[in-house]
């Protein structure tokens, strides 16, 4: 008798709404939104570079990007993300091929599933 487990990993996504508060107390409504919408697109741009820089395991290069995700993410309250990024770059600083991978597809769910959250954040129209 053959046993198969379908593993579905779930991932808790945190937001910091006391972050996002911030922005909007600094930067105004319209200010707020633009500054949410340049910090995804930053994240989503560098996370894609990231994405090809890993299938060629280029990990040196992956390092400091990793920390300019997990900066921006911070700056906007996707504390998850931001923890996640910090994470996947100590991987490819170290070199560990396999950490970083599985840190990756780690990050690539939270990612998506936090960058969906800030879209449905009920004071930004973007």
């Amino acid at each position: 008798m053959t046993f198969v487990i379908e593993m579905r990993p779930s991932e808790r996504v945190v937001i910091d709404s006391a972050v996002l508060d911030d922005v909007f107390n600094r930067y105004g409504h319209r200010g707020a939104e633009d500054y949410v919408m340049e910090a995804v697109e930053a994240i989503s741009d560098t996370l894609a570079e990231v994405d090809a820089l890993g299938r060629e395991d280029r990990l040196a290069e992956i390092a400091p990007r990793a920390q300019a995700v997990s900066r921006r993410s911070a700056d906007i309250g996707l504390t998850s993300l931001a923890k996640v990024a910090r994470d996947m770059g100590i991987a490819a600083r170290r070199g560990d091929v396999i950490a970083y991978r599985a840190v990756w597809e780690r990050l690539v769910r939270i990612g998506d599933r936090s960058l969906a959250t800030v879209w449905m954040e009920p004071r930004l129209s973007l």
